[in-house]
Parts: C-alpha cells; structure tokens; sequence
C-alpha cells in the first residue's frame, strides 16, 4: 500500500517543511527569467490491520537548484529512496536552497486517500519556478499521529529531514511531476502488546521523476475531476479538484448550488475542512475553473456529496478509474464509520479478469474484454448489529 505526493512543476508546495532559508533565483544577465510549473499532491491506500487513521504533518520542505541552469528532458523514470538526513536542523549549507510554502493542508490522513491507480490525491501546493536543473529535496515530517483501535497516539519519528537526491528539470511553460511514494505499509509499524503499542515511523519513500506534461499554452480549459467523495459529520475532507489545457495557473469558484457547512472551496480547486453537526445530508453543486489566459477560457461541472451523520458506515468512494485490455489494474473502495474491519461485496458484474478482496476492498487483475461495467458495492462493518452501505459504481475498460 503506497501514499502518493505528486510535485507538478515545482514548488509552492509546503508550507511548512525543513527549515532553511528562501533563496530567489535570477537568471544570466541579459535574458527574461524562463517560468515552469510545480504542484504537489499526496495519495495513498488502506492498511489491512488495525490501523485507521495516520495523520501526518509535514513543517518544512526545501529544494535545492543545481549550480547550472543546463536542463535535461527528464525523460527518466528512474527512481531513488529517501534517506534520514540527521544533520539538517544543524547544516550551515543554506547556498541554493529554496523553501516551499504549503497552500493547502499541512495535516492529512493518509488512510483517507486512494492509491496512484486512479483515486483520490489531495493537493498540497502549486507554484512557479525558474526553469532549471534542480538537484535535492529535503522534507521535515514535524508529526505522525496513528489510530489504533479507536485510540490516536503519536508515533516516534526519527531526527532530521527525509533526502532526496535525485536530479529533475523545471521546463519553462511546462509541468514537472514529481511522484513520492510511500510505503504504507512500512511506513508505520506497531510492535509490543495490544495495550501498550509502540509505534514507530520508518520512512520508506521512494521518489519518481516524470517527463513533463506538453505546454498547456493552447487548446479549450476542461475539468477532468469526474466524482468527489462522500464524507462525514465530525471527520477532516480534503479533494481536489483538476483540469487540463489553457494557460495555467487555473482559479476556482462556486457557480450554483452549495457546500455543506464546514466546508469551502479553495480558489486552486482544494475542497477541505470537517462537516459540522446537523450538516448530514446529499449536496449539489456546481464549480467553475478559469485559465489564466486573455480573453481567460473556462469550464463548468456539477457535483453531488453526501455526508453521513457522525459514526455511520458510508462509502467514501464514487468513482473509479478506466481501464485497459490487457494492462494491470489496481483501485481501492474507501469507507468511514462504523466499526472495522470491514467486508466487502458486489452485486452486478467487475470486468471480466477483475476481482474484490472482500477483506481490503481492493479490485485488482488484468482486464480481458473492453466494455461498461456497472456494479453496487456494498461494504458491512464489525458490529455486533451488523452496519451496511452501498454505492452504485461504474468502471470503463477500453481496448
């Protein structure tokens, strides 16, 4: 199981992450600064113990610019693992570093989120930089909160920041992707006695470099998002919405209809914030999202959540991703409430060469035959009065 935080250009992206110093770069003298563009997201999957929540707080991150501005096309893929850098609280390097400040939520749950096959990401920041090799990133994780079996209670973290040294390009005009991946599974590990756990975080990341996205100088704005989650009374929501073509960076705001109290919708897309008492119910809406440029293109869509009273099994999940005859396919149902573990089942058909773990809510195999599948999943829950929810869900595979 793997958390997901994704850099798409290059930083404006944690606020609060390592320390360092802010650093502006300049470009050679004579020429215009070249700008590219970086956002950051987070993603991950359920655990399959008694693990229901790992909350994790990250107060500082910092990238490092290469001592050239030489770029390359970043057609790699290669991936590189995090390690512990102990001596960054006491480095006295501060030449060339660059600090990121978070915009959106410097908190998250990471069992919240979906896995990288599709599901649900949640934004930390989007920023521009100048174009140019970049060679490091240092993230400072200040806190990992873990709820086992209803009780939440802090991990121990290791000293110092995680690294990451592995070169990658800001490319002017066009979108960097950096994939962070997380190994959940390990990322947490509870040892001792049911009574008296000890937690300790081992922070298994392995960074992934992208090629950039093509300029998004041309072409019509179109949102891309096609379902949020549902959610809860009382419990922390965070989705973000996306969007392809036109000039970036993009803005967002409501058009019609309304969010449930608790909850706002960010102008860089992100919705987040906790469902208030007596706020239960289905919410329709519709938000709109505008390029940045002259005359500015936009795109409108219409939404429905529903957010369950406080306690209550729900299916978090609404939507799945598409898939491809032939390639391997890996997507999670997500629930919240009631009491875990869960069991899931399906009433209709998956796609042919695709299965549910009943235990995970995992569906997973390679798909045989293209097609529209439609399906209701059902979820149940471990109490003693047995809780059930369902959600009629839809998967594409295509040839």
């Amino acid at each position: 199981m793997r958390i997901g935080i994704v850099f798409a250009a290059l930083l404006a992206v944690l606020a609060t992450l390592v320390a360092g110093c802010g650093v502006t770069l300049t470009p050679p003298p004579g020429q215009a600064a070249q700008i590219g563009t970086v956002q950051m997201w987070v993603t991950d999957a359920p655990r399959s113990d008694n693990v229901t929540e790992i909350w994790v707080t990250v107060s500082d991150v910092k990238i490092h610019e290469a001592i050239t501005t030489q770029t390359s096309d970043n057609t790699s893929s290669d991936n590189t693992s995090g390690e512990v850098d102990g001596q960054v609280g006491e480095s006295t390097d501060t030449q060339g570093w660059i600090t990121v400040n978070i915009t959106g939520q410097s908190r998250f749950d990471l069992l919240t989120l979906r896995g990288d096959s599709g599901g649900l990401q949640q934004i930390l920041a989007t920023a521009n930089l100048t174009a140019g090799r970049y060679t490091q990133i240092r993230m400072t994780v200040d806190k990992v909160e873990v709820k086992i079996d209803g009780v939440l209670q802090d991990a121990t973290l290791p000293s110092g920041s995680l690294k990451f040294v592995r070169p990658f390009d800001v490319v002017a005009g066009q979108v960097t992707k950096l994939l962070f991946d997380f190994d959940a599974d390990r990322f947490v590990n509870v040892t001792g006695s049911p009574k008296n756990p000890k937690i300790m975080v081992n922070p298994v990341v392995k960074l992934t470099v992208f090629k950039p996205a093509k300029p998004q100088g041309e072409g019509a704005v179109k949102i891309t998002t096609s379902s949020l989650p549902n959610g809860e009374v009382g419990v922390s929501y965070n989705a973000t919405l996306a969007a392809t073509g036109g000039i970036l960076p993009y803005s967002w705001s409501p058009v019609s209809g309304n969010l449930t109290g608790g909850l706002i919708l960010s102008q860089d897309g992100n919705i987040s914030g906790t469902p208030e008492a007596g706020t239960a119910g289905d919410y329709t809406f519709t938000v709109k999202v505008s390029d940045n440029g002259t005359p500015s293109k936009n795109d409108t869509k219409g939404y429905t959540i529903t957010i369950a009273e406080a306690g209550a099994l729900i299916i978090t999940t609404t939507g799945l991703p598409d898939g491809t005859v032939g390639t391997g396919y890996n997507a999670t149902l997500n629930a919240l409430g009631g009491m875990p573990p869960y069991t899931w089942s399906i009433t209709g058909s998956l796609p042919d060469g695709l299965e549910l773990a009943a235990d995970t809510g995992v569906i997973s195999g390679t798909p045989t035959q293209k097609g529209t599948y439609n399906f209701t999943a059902q979820v149940s829950d471990n109490a003693t009065t047995v809780n059930t929810d369902t959600q009629q869900l839809i998967i594409r595979i295509t040839q």
